[in-house]
Protein backbone atom coordinates (compact mmCIF):
# COMPACT_ATOMS: atom_id res chain seq x y z
CA UNK A 1 0.00 0.00 0.00
CA UNK A 2 1.11 3.53 -0.81
CA UNK A 3 0.13 6.11 1.79
CA UNK A 4 0.43 9.87 1.26
CA UNK A 5 0.37 11.89 4.48
CA UNK A 6 -0.52 15.49 3.72
CA UNK A 7 -0.17 18.50 5.99
CA UNK A 8 -2.16 21.34 4.39
CA UNK A 9 -1.84 25.11 4.67
CA UNK A 10 -2.22 27.28 6.72
CA UNK A 11 -0.11 26.75 9.84
CA UNK A 12 3.02 28.36 11.21
CA UNK A 13 5.95 27.30 8.97
CA UNK A 14 8.67 27.41 11.63
CA UNK A 15 8.75 23.78 12.75
CA UNK A 16 7.55 20.41 11.44
CA UNK A 17 4.14 19.11 12.55
CA UNK A 18 4.02 16.08 14.79
CA UNK A 19 0.81 14.40 13.56
CA UNK A 20 2.09 13.23 10.13
CA UNK A 21 5.34 12.05 11.75
CA UNK A 22 3.40 9.91 14.24
CA UNK A 23 1.25 8.42 11.48
CA UNK A 24 4.33 7.80 9.34
CA UNK A 25 5.94 5.80 12.13
CA UNK A 26 2.85 3.62 12.54
CA UNK A 27 2.22 3.10 8.82
CA UNK A 28 5.80 2.15 8.06
CA UNK A 29 5.74 -0.36 10.91
CA UNK A 30 2.65 -1.82 9.23
CA UNK A 31 4.56 -2.20 5.96
CA UNK A 32 3.07 0.70 4.03
CA UNK A 33 5.18 2.71 1.61
CA UNK A 34 4.73 6.15 3.07
CA UNK A 35 5.52 9.64 1.84
CA UNK A 36 4.96 12.95 3.64
CA UNK A 37 3.89 16.06 1.79
CA UNK A 38 4.10 19.21 3.92
CA UNK A 39 2.16 21.52 1.63
CA UNK A 40 2.18 24.24 4.26
CA UNK A 41 5.92 24.82 4.15
CA UNK A 42 5.82 24.34 0.36
CA UNK A 43 3.38 27.27 0.16
CA UNK A 44 5.54 29.57 2.25
CA UNK A 45 8.69 28.67 0.36
CA UNK A 46 6.92 29.30 -2.93
CA UNK A 47 5.82 32.74 -1.78
CA UNK A 48 9.38 33.61 -0.79
CA UNK A 49 10.88 32.83 -4.19
CA UNK A 50 12.72 35.87 -5.60
CA UNK A 51 11.04 37.71 -8.44
CA UNK A 52 14.41 38.88 -9.78
CA UNK A 53 18.16 38.81 -9.09
CA UNK A 54 19.30 40.13 -5.70
CA UNK A 55 15.72 40.39 -4.49
CA UNK A 56 14.65 41.29 -0.98
CA UNK A 57 13.41 37.72 -0.60
CA UNK A 58 16.95 36.31 -0.44
CA UNK A 59 17.91 38.86 2.20
CA UNK A 60 14.87 38.15 4.33
CA UNK A 61 15.30 34.40 4.05
CA UNK A 62 18.94 34.61 5.07
CA UNK A 63 17.94 36.69 8.09
CA UNK A 64 15.15 34.30 9.03
CA UNK A 65 17.53 31.34 8.92
CA UNK A 66 20.57 33.01 10.54
CA UNK A 67 21.05 31.96 14.20
CA UNK A 68 22.95 35.19 14.91
CA UNK A 69 19.89 37.24 13.99
CA UNK A 70 18.13 35.86 17.07
CA UNK A 71 20.49 37.79 19.33
CA UNK A 72 18.49 40.95 18.68
CA UNK A 73 14.91 39.87 19.28
CA UNK A 74 13.35 43.13 18.09
CA UNK A 75 15.25 43.09 14.80
CA UNK A 76 14.46 39.44 14.21
CA UNK A 77 10.76 40.04 14.76
CA UNK A 78 10.91 43.00 12.38
CA UNK A 79 12.35 40.64 9.77
CA UNK A 80 9.39 38.32 10.41
CA UNK A 81 7.03 41.24 9.85
CA UNK A 82 8.72 42.12 6.56
CA UNK A 83 8.39 38.51 5.42
CA UNK A 84 4.76 38.54 6.48
CA UNK A 85 4.11 41.47 4.13
CA UNK A 86 5.41 39.39 1.24
CA UNK A 87 3.23 36.43 2.22
CA UNK A 88 0.23 38.70 2.48
CA UNK A 89 0.83 40.48 -0.83
CA UNK A 90 1.59 37.39 -2.91
CA UNK A 91 -0.85 34.91 -1.44
CA UNK A 92 -3.84 36.25 -3.35
CA UNK A 93 -3.25 38.62 -6.26
CA UNK A 94 -6.93 39.59 -6.13
CA UNK A 95 -6.51 40.82 -2.58
CA UNK A 96 -9.43 38.87 -1.11
CA UNK A 97 -7.33 36.34 0.80
CA UNK A 98 -4.74 37.25 3.39
CA UNK A 99 -1.91 35.07 4.70
CA UNK A 100 -0.01 35.69 7.91
CA UNK A 101 2.40 33.64 10.01
CA UNK A 102 -0.35 32.28 12.21
CA UNK A 103 -3.66 32.85 10.48
CA UNK A 104 -5.37 33.30 7.15
CA UNK A 105 -8.23 35.46 5.97
CA UNK A 106 -10.67 35.63 3.09
CA UNK A 107 -11.41 31.89 2.96
CA UNK A 108 -14.72 30.03 3.13
CA UNK A 109 -16.00 29.81 6.67
CA UNK A 110 -14.64 27.00 8.84
CA UNK A 111 -17.71 27.04 11.08
CA UNK A 112 -20.53 26.61 8.57
CA UNK A 113 -21.57 23.67 6.43
CA UNK A 114 -21.99 26.16 3.58
CA UNK A 115 -18.35 27.15 3.92
CA UNK A 116 -17.22 23.53 3.93
CA UNK A 117 -19.33 22.79 0.85
CA UNK A 118 -17.93 25.83 -0.96
CA UNK A 119 -14.41 24.47 -0.41
CA UNK A 120 -15.46 21.03 -1.65
CA UNK A 121 -17.40 22.18 -4.68
CA UNK A 122 -15.14 25.00 -5.89
CA UNK A 123 -11.55 24.17 -4.94
CA UNK A 124 -10.21 26.17 -7.87
CA UNK A 125 -11.32 29.36 -6.09
CA UNK A 126 -8.86 28.78 -3.26
CA UNK A 127 -5.61 30.65 -3.71
CA UNK A 128 -3.71 27.97 -1.80
CA UNK A 129 -3.99 25.51 -4.63
CA UNK A 130 -2.69 27.78 -7.39
CA UNK A 131 0.60 28.11 -5.53
CA UNK A 132 0.84 24.33 -5.01
CA UNK A 133 0.11 22.99 -8.48
CA UNK A 134 3.44 21.17 -8.85
CA UNK A 135 3.17 19.51 -5.43
CA UNK A 136 -0.42 18.43 -6.10
CA UNK A 137 0.63 17.03 -9.47
CA UNK A 138 3.45 15.07 -7.79
CA UNK A 139 0.99 13.43 -5.40
CA UNK A 140 -1.35 12.54 -8.26
CA UNK A 141 1.46 11.02 -10.29
CA UNK A 142 2.57 8.89 -7.34
CA UNK A 143 -0.97 7.38 -7.28
CA UNK A 144 -1.26 6.57 -3.58
CA UNK A 145 -3.81 4.04 -2.36
CA UNK A 146 -4.43 6.06 0.79
CA UNK A 147 -4.37 9.80 1.38
CA UNK A 148 -4.53 11.14 4.92
CA UNK A 149 -4.92 14.89 5.43
CA UNK A 150 -4.28 16.20 8.95
CA UNK A 151 -5.94 19.49 9.90
CA UNK A 152 -4.89 20.50 13.39
CA UNK A 153 -6.28 24.03 13.08
CA UNK A 154 -9.41 25.58 11.61
CA UNK A 155 -7.10 27.68 9.42
CA UNK A 156 -6.35 24.46 7.50
CA UNK A 157 -9.91 23.30 6.87
CA UNK A 158 -10.54 25.11 3.59
CA UNK A 159 -7.37 23.73 2.02
CA UNK A 160 -8.05 20.29 3.51
CA UNK A 161 -11.47 20.04 1.89
CA UNK A 162 -10.34 21.50 -1.43
CA UNK A 163 -7.42 19.07 -1.62
CA UNK A 164 -9.76 16.18 -0.86
CA UNK A 165 -11.92 17.17 -3.81
CA UNK A 166 -8.98 17.44 -6.21
CA UNK A 167 -7.63 14.05 -5.22
CA UNK A 168 -11.08 12.44 -5.38
CA UNK A 169 -11.43 13.67 -8.98
CA UNK A 170 -7.96 12.54 -10.01
CA UNK A 171 -7.74 9.33 -7.96
CA UNK A 172 -11.25 7.88 -7.69
CA UNK A 173 -10.02 4.57 -6.22
CA UNK A 174 -7.85 6.18 -3.55
CA UNK A 175 -9.12 6.11 0.03
CA UNK A 176 -9.23 9.62 1.50
CA UNK A 177 -9.17 10.08 5.28
CA UNK A 178 -9.44 13.33 7.23
CA UNK A 179 -8.09 13.70 10.74
CA UNK A 180 -6.49 16.10 13.19
CA UNK A 181 -7.78 18.23 16.05
CA UNK A 182 -9.88 20.47 13.79
CA UNK A 183 -11.78 17.33 12.80
CA UNK A 184 -11.91 15.46 16.11
CA UNK A 185 -13.13 18.53 17.99
CA UNK A 186 -16.28 18.21 15.84
CA UNK A 187 -16.77 14.48 16.31
CA UNK A 188 -20.27 14.87 17.78
CA UNK A 189 -21.61 16.94 14.85
CA UNK A 190 -19.91 15.34 11.86
CA UNK A 191 -22.04 12.15 11.71
CA UNK A 192 -24.97 14.26 10.50
CA UNK A 193 -22.93 15.65 7.57
CA UNK A 194 -23.60 12.80 5.15
CA UNK A 195 -22.85 15.08 2.17
CA UNK A 196 -19.16 14.56 2.98
CA UNK A 197 -19.51 10.99 1.72
CA UNK A 198 -19.11 11.93 -1.94
CA UNK A 199 -15.55 13.13 -1.25
CA UNK A 200 -14.39 11.64 2.04
CA UNK A 201 -14.08 7.91 2.69
CA UNK A 202 -13.39 8.18 6.41
CA UNK A 203 -13.12 10.72 9.19
CA UNK A 204 -10.87 9.92 12.14
CA UNK A 205 -12.74 10.45 15.42
CA UNK A 206 -9.89 9.68 17.82
CA UNK A 207 -6.34 8.37 17.80
CA UNK A 208 -5.14 8.10 14.24
CA UNK A 209 -2.76 5.17 14.60
CA UNK A 210 -5.38 2.40 15.07
CA UNK A 211 -7.37 3.64 12.08
CA UNK A 212 -4.45 4.08 9.73
CA UNK A 213 -2.71 0.82 10.58
CA UNK A 214 -6.00 -1.05 10.16
CA UNK A 215 -6.40 0.44 6.68
CA UNK A 216 -2.79 -0.41 5.81
CA UNK A 217 -3.38 -3.97 7.01
CA UNK A 218 -6.36 -4.40 4.69
CA UNK A 219 -9.14 -4.26 7.26
CA UNK A 220 -12.55 -3.76 5.65
CA UNK A 221 -13.77 -0.13 5.73
CA UNK A 222 -16.75 -0.95 7.94
CA UNK A 223 -14.48 -2.62 10.49
CA UNK A 224 -11.81 0.02 10.92
CA UNK A 225 -11.65 1.56 14.43
CA UNK A 226 -12.04 5.26 15.26
CA UNK A 227 -13.70 5.68 11.90
CA UNK A 228 -16.70 7.70 10.75
CA UNK A 229 -18.17 6.99 7.33
CA UNK A 230 -21.62 6.90 5.74
CA UNK A 231 -23.54 4.28 3.80
CA UNK A 232 -25.36 4.90 0.54
CA UNK A 233 -28.49 5.90 2.44
CA UNK A 234 -26.56 8.56 4.32
CA UNK A 235 -26.57 6.77 7.66
CA UNK A 236 -23.48 7.31 9.76
CA UNK A 237 -21.25 4.29 10.36
CA UNK A 238 -19.03 4.69 13.42
CA UNK A 239 -16.27 2.19 14.07
CA UNK A 240 -15.24 0.81 17.42
CA UNK A 241 -13.44 3.37 19.56
CA UNK A 242 -9.90 2.23 20.33
CA UNK A 243 -7.38 4.20 22.35
CA UNK A 244 -3.81 3.86 21.21
CA UNK A 245 -1.79 1.96 23.81
CA UNK A 246 1.05 4.36 24.56
CA UNK A 247 3.32 1.43 25.44
CA UNK A 248 3.23 0.34 21.81
CA UNK A 249 2.96 3.59 19.90
CA UNK A 250 5.66 3.85 17.25
CA UNK A 251 8.09 6.78 17.52
CA UNK A 252 7.50 9.60 15.05
CA UNK A 253 9.35 9.41 11.76
CA UNK A 254 10.73 12.75 10.57
CA UNK A 255 13.12 11.20 8.06
CA UNK A 256 11.06 12.19 5.01
CA UNK A 257 10.27 15.73 6.14
CA UNK A 258 11.90 18.68 4.36
CA UNK A 259 13.67 19.60 7.60
CA UNK A 260 15.95 22.16 5.95
CA UNK A 261 13.01 24.08 4.51
CA UNK A 262 11.35 25.35 7.70
CA UNK A 263 11.64 29.08 8.27
CA UNK A 264 13.68 29.01 11.45
CA UNK A 265 17.36 29.36 12.42
CA UNK A 266 17.08 26.19 14.52
CA UNK A 267 14.63 23.32 14.30
CA UNK A 268 12.61 22.71 17.45
CA UNK A 269 11.47 19.08 17.40
CA UNK A 270 8.07 18.26 18.92
CA UNK A 271 8.01 15.36 21.40
CA UNK A 272 4.91 13.71 22.84
CA UNK A 273 5.30 11.94 26.20
CA UNK A 274 1.59 11.49 26.98
CA UNK A 275 -1.92 12.05 25.65
CA UNK A 276 -4.75 13.70 27.52
CA UNK A 277 -4.55 15.91 30.57
CA UNK A 278 -3.61 14.64 34.04
CA UNK A 279 -6.44 16.79 35.46
CA UNK A 280 -9.02 16.91 32.66
CA UNK A 281 -11.83 18.44 34.73
CA UNK A 282 -11.74 22.13 33.74
CA UNK A 283 -15.30 22.93 32.73
CA UNK A 284 -14.27 24.96 29.68
CA UNK A 285 -11.57 22.72 28.15
CA UNK A 286 -12.03 20.23 25.31
CA UNK A 287 -9.97 17.06 24.85
CA UNK A 288 -10.07 15.09 21.57
CA UNK A 289 -10.04 11.75 23.37
CA UNK A 290 -11.81 11.18 26.68
CA UNK A 291 -12.92 8.12 28.62
CA UNK A 292 -16.36 6.70 27.93
CA UNK A 293 -17.44 7.83 31.39
CA UNK A 294 -16.33 11.39 30.68
CA UNK A 295 -13.72 11.24 33.44
CA UNK A 296 -10.26 12.57 32.70
CA UNK A 297 -8.13 10.22 30.68
CA UNK A 298 -4.37 10.62 30.90
CA UNK A 299 -2.20 8.16 29.01
CA UNK A 300 1.51 8.51 29.68
CA UNK A 301 4.06 6.90 27.45
CA UNK A 302 6.67 4.77 29.25
CA UNK A 303 9.64 6.98 30.00
CA UNK A 304 12.12 4.47 28.64
CA UNK A 305 10.46 4.88 25.22
CA UNK A 306 10.49 8.67 25.59
CA UNK A 307 14.19 8.52 26.47
CA UNK A 308 14.90 6.34 23.44
CA UNK A 309 13.07 8.72 21.12
CA UNK A 310 14.89 11.77 22.48
CA UNK A 311 18.20 9.94 22.15
CA UNK A 312 17.46 9.24 18.48
CA UNK A 313 16.62 12.90 17.89
CA UNK A 314 19.89 13.82 19.60
CA UNK A 315 21.87 11.42 17.41
CA UNK A 316 20.20 13.02 14.36
CA UNK A 317 21.65 16.36 15.48
CA UNK A 318 18.65 17.98 17.16
CA UNK A 319 19.27 20.04 20.30
CA UNK A 320 15.96 21.88 20.82
CA UNK A 321 12.65 20.31 21.79
CA UNK A 322 9.01 21.22 22.41
CA UNK A 323 7.13 18.87 24.73
CA UNK A 324 3.62 18.98 23.30
CA UNK A 325 1.83 17.26 26.22
CA UNK A 326 -1.17 19.20 27.49
CA UNK A 327 0.44 19.41 30.93
CA UNK A 328 3.51 17.79 32.48
CA UNK A 329 2.71 16.44 35.98
CA UNK A 330 5.41 17.08 38.61
CA UNK A 331 6.92 13.54 38.59
CA UNK A 332 7.03 13.51 34.79
CA UNK A 333 8.67 16.93 34.65
CA UNK A 334 11.45 15.61 36.91
CA UNK A 335 11.86 12.40 34.92
CA UNK A 336 12.01 14.33 31.68
CA UNK A 337 14.57 16.70 33.16
CA UNK A 338 16.75 13.71 34.07
CA UNK A 339 16.49 12.38 30.49
CA UNK A 340 17.63 15.68 29.01
CA UNK A 341 20.34 16.12 31.67
CA UNK A 342 21.82 12.71 30.79
CA UNK A 343 22.42 13.60 27.14
CA UNK A 344 26.07 14.03 26.10
CA UNK A 345 25.62 17.72 25.28
CA UNK A 346 23.37 20.51 26.62
CA UNK A 347 19.96 20.94 25.00
CA UNK A 348 17.11 23.43 25.32
CA UNK A 349 13.42 22.65 25.71
CA UNK A 350 10.02 24.04 26.63
CA UNK A 351 6.71 22.49 27.67
CA UNK A 352 3.28 22.94 29.20
CA UNK A 353 2.32 22.53 32.85
CA UNK A 354 -0.51 23.02 35.33
CA UNK A 355 -0.30 24.73 38.68
CA UNK A 356 -0.17 21.32 40.37
CA UNK A 357 0.61 21.12 44.08
CA UNK A 358 3.55 18.80 43.43
CA UNK A 359 5.43 21.38 41.38
CA UNK A 360 8.07 22.96 43.59
CA UNK A 361 11.31 24.86 43.42
CA UNK A 362 13.47 21.72 43.50
CA UNK A 363 11.65 20.20 40.53
CA UNK A 364 11.84 23.44 38.57
CA UNK A 365 15.55 23.77 39.34
CA UNK A 366 16.11 20.27 37.94
CA UNK A 367 14.16 21.20 34.82
CA UNK A 368 16.10 24.44 34.34
CA UNK A 369 19.45 22.69 34.84
CA UNK A 370 18.49 20.19 32.13
CA UNK A 371 17.83 22.96 29.59
CA UNK A 372 14.19 23.89 30.17
CA UNK A 373 13.75 27.57 29.33
CA UNK A 374 10.04 28.22 29.70
CA UNK A 375 6.77 26.66 30.77
CA UNK A 376 3.36 27.55 29.36
CA UNK A 377 0.78 27.46 32.15
CA UNK A 378 -2.99 27.85 32.22
CA UNK A 379 -3.38 30.38 35.03
CA UNK A 380 -6.82 31.50 33.77
CA UNK A 381 -7.84 33.63 36.76
CA UNK A 382 -6.66 34.81 40.16
CA UNK A 383 -10.19 34.62 41.56
CA UNK A 384 -10.82 31.63 43.82
CA UNK A 385 -14.53 31.99 43.14
CA UNK A 386 -14.02 31.62 39.39
CA UNK A 387 -11.42 28.86 39.73
CA UNK A 388 -13.71 26.81 41.96
CA UNK A 389 -16.82 27.29 39.87
CA UNK A 390 -15.09 26.14 36.70
CA UNK A 391 -13.39 23.12 38.32
CA UNK A 392 -9.84 24.35 37.77
CA UNK A 393 -8.54 22.36 40.74
CA UNK A 394 -6.28 25.24 41.77
CA UNK A 395 -6.54 28.21 44.10
CA UNK A 396 -4.79 31.56 43.93
CA UNK A 397 -2.48 30.79 46.85
CA UNK A 398 -1.10 27.71 45.11
CA UNK A 399 -0.80 29.62 41.85
CA UNK A 400 1.34 32.26 43.56
CA UNK A 401 3.56 29.68 45.18
CA UNK A 402 4.12 27.63 42.00
CA UNK A 403 4.81 30.71 39.88
CA UNK A 404 7.28 32.06 42.44
CA UNK A 405 9.03 28.69 42.61
CA UNK A 406 9.36 28.67 38.81
CA UNK A 407 10.81 32.19 38.90
CA UNK A 408 13.27 31.25 41.64
CA UNK A 409 14.48 28.37 39.47
CA UNK A 410 15.21 30.75 36.59
CA UNK A 411 12.38 29.58 34.35
CA UNK A 412 10.31 31.90 32.21
CA UNK A 413 6.53 31.42 32.25
CA UNK A 414 3.83 32.19 29.71
CA UNK A 415 0.45 32.65 31.42
CA UNK A 416 -2.77 31.77 29.63
CA UNK A 417 -5.42 34.07 31.10
CA UNK A 418 -9.19 34.20 30.61
CA UNK A 419 -11.93 36.74 31.13
CA UNK A 420 -15.63 36.92 30.35
CA UNK A 421 -16.73 34.27 32.84
CA UNK A 422 -20.47 34.50 33.58
CA UNK A 423 -20.88 36.61 36.68
CA UNK A 424 -17.28 37.82 36.57
CA UNK A 425 -16.99 41.24 38.24
CA UNK A 426 -14.33 43.79 39.02
CA UNK A 427 -13.20 41.92 42.14
CA UNK A 428 -12.47 38.82 40.03
CA UNK A 429 -10.45 40.80 37.49
CA UNK A 430 -8.60 42.58 40.27
CA UNK A 431 -7.75 39.23 41.83
CA UNK A 432 -6.05 38.22 38.58
CA UNK A 433 -4.12 41.50 38.50
CA UNK A 434 -3.10 40.99 42.14
CA UNK A 435 -1.82 37.48 41.38
CA UNK A 436 0.28 38.75 38.48
CA UNK A 437 1.52 41.71 40.51
CA UNK A 438 2.75 39.32 43.20
CA UNK A 439 4.41 36.86 40.79
CA UNK A 440 5.89 38.91 37.96
CA UNK A 441 8.50 40.87 39.96
CA UNK A 442 10.29 37.59 40.69
CA UNK A 443 10.82 36.80 36.99
CA UNK A 444 13.49 37.99 34.60
CA UNK A 445 11.46 40.56 32.65
CA UNK A 446 12.39 39.54 29.09
CA UNK A 447 10.81 36.06 29.28
CA UNK A 448 7.46 37.05 30.80
CA UNK A 449 4.53 36.73 28.39
CA UNK A 450 0.79 36.13 28.46
CA UNK A 451 -2.33 35.65 26.36
CA UNK A 452 -5.76 36.87 27.39
CA UNK A 453 -8.71 35.01 25.89
CA UNK A 454 -12.44 35.54 26.19
CA UNK A 455 -14.13 32.47 27.63
CA UNK A 456 -15.74 30.27 24.98
CA UNK A 457 -17.98 27.25 25.24
CA UNK A 458 -16.46 24.21 23.54
CA UNK A 459 -18.06 20.96 22.45
CA UNK A 460 -17.69 17.94 24.75
CA UNK A 461 -17.06 20.09 27.84
CA UNK A 462 -18.98 20.36 31.12
CA UNK A 463 -19.73 23.99 30.25
CA UNK A 464 -21.48 22.96 27.03
CA UNK A 465 -23.19 19.97 28.64
CA UNK A 466 -24.87 22.10 31.31
CA UNK A 467 -24.60 25.83 30.53
CA UNK A 468 -27.03 27.02 33.26
CA UNK A 469 -24.83 25.46 35.92
CA UNK A 470 -22.19 27.99 34.99
CA UNK A 471 -24.47 30.97 34.51
CA UNK A 472 -24.66 30.74 30.72
CA UNK A 473 -27.93 30.71 28.85
CA UNK A 474 -26.62 28.29 26.18
CA UNK A 475 -25.03 28.40 22.73
CA UNK A 476 -27.18 29.40 19.77
CA UNK A 477 -26.47 27.21 16.74
CA UNK A 478 -27.84 28.15 13.33
CA UNK A 479 -26.68 28.36 9.72
CA UNK A 480 -24.00 30.88 10.72
CA UNK A 481 -22.16 28.44 13.01
CA UNK A 482 -23.59 24.96 12.46
CA UNK A 483 -20.12 23.38 12.24
CA UNK A 484 -18.51 25.40 15.00
CA UNK A 485 -16.91 23.73 18.01
CA UNK A 486 -16.37 26.98 19.95
CA UNK A 487 -19.08 29.42 21.01
CA UNK A 488 -18.45 32.86 22.52
CA UNK A 489 -20.23 33.51 25.79
CA UNK A 490 -20.25 37.27 25.27
CA UNK A 491 -21.08 39.21 22.11
CA UNK A 492 -21.07 42.75 20.82
CA UNK A 493 -19.10 45.95 21.30
CA UNK A 494 -19.35 45.90 25.09
CA UNK A 495 -17.69 42.48 25.28
CA UNK A 496 -14.91 43.61 22.94
CA UNK A 497 -14.39 46.79 24.93
CA UNK A 498 -14.25 44.85 28.19
CA UNK A 499 -11.65 42.47 26.78
CA UNK A 500 -9.56 45.33 25.40
CA UNK A 501 -9.77 47.24 28.68
CA UNK A 502 -8.66 44.27 30.77
CA UNK A 503 -5.80 43.51 28.38
CA UNK A 504 -4.68 47.14 28.59
CA UNK A 505 -4.69 46.96 32.38
CA UNK A 506 -2.54 43.82 32.32
CA UNK A 507 -0.05 45.45 29.95
CA UNK A 508 0.14 48.54 32.14
CA UNK A 509 0.79 46.33 35.14
CA UNK A 510 3.54 44.50 33.24
CA UNK A 511 5.20 47.78 32.24
CA UNK A 512 5.08 49.04 35.81
CA UNK A 513 6.41 45.82 37.35
CA UNK A 514 8.81 44.63 34.63
CA UNK A 515 9.84 47.92 33.13
CA UNK A 516 9.31 49.31 29.63
CA UNK A 517 12.18 47.42 27.96
CA UNK A 518 11.26 45.07 25.15
CA UNK A 519 10.25 41.58 26.24
CA UNK A 520 8.48 38.59 24.78
CA UNK A 521 5.17 39.95 26.06
CA UNK A 522 5.45 42.69 23.44
CA UNK A 523 5.98 40.24 20.58
CA UNK A 524 2.58 38.46 20.57
CA UNK A 525 4.31 35.24 19.52
CA UNK A 526 1.93 32.59 18.21
CA UNK A 527 4.70 30.04 17.75
CA UNK A 528 5.84 28.54 21.06
CA UNK A 529 9.17 27.38 19.65
CA UNK A 530 10.17 30.97 18.92
CA UNK A 531 9.99 31.71 22.65
CA UNK A 532 12.62 29.00 23.13
CA UNK A 533 14.94 30.31 20.42
CA UNK A 534 14.80 33.93 21.58
CA UNK A 535 15.34 32.99 25.23
CA UNK A 536 18.24 30.74 24.33
CA UNK A 537 19.86 33.45 22.19
CA UNK A 538 19.46 36.03 24.94
CA UNK A 539 21.10 33.73 27.49
CA UNK A 540 24.06 33.10 25.21
CA UNK A 541 24.37 36.79 24.44
CA UNK A 542 24.51 37.71 28.12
Amino acid sequence: MRAALIFPPQWDPRHPPLAPAMLAGSLRSAGAETRIFDLNIALYRRLLLPTGPHGIEDFLLSRLLDPHSLCNAENYLQTCQQAQKIFDERFDRHGTGRLFWDTCGGLPSAVTSRGWQDSLHSPEKLTFLHHLESEIAEIRQWTPDLISISAISDTQLAATLALATLFRRALPDCRIVLGGAAITYRRSILPAQAWLRSTIDAVCLGDGEPLMTAIASGVAPNETPNNLSWNEAGAALIGTAILQDMSFVQPPDFSKFPLKEYLTPHLVIPVETARGCPWGRCAFCIHPVRAVTGRPLYRPRPMNLVAAEIAQHFIAGHRRFLIVDEALPPPRLRELADIFADLPEPVSWIGYARLDAGHDREGFIRARASGCRKLFIGVESGSDRILTRFHKGVDAARARRVLLDAAAAGLAVHSFLMTGFPGEDESDRQATLDLLADAWPAFEPFGVSFDLFPLTGELETDLMANPPAFGWKDPQRDAHNDLAWQFPLSHGPSAAESLADFKSRIHKLADRVLGPAFGLRHASLAQDSLHLLLLEARTRKS
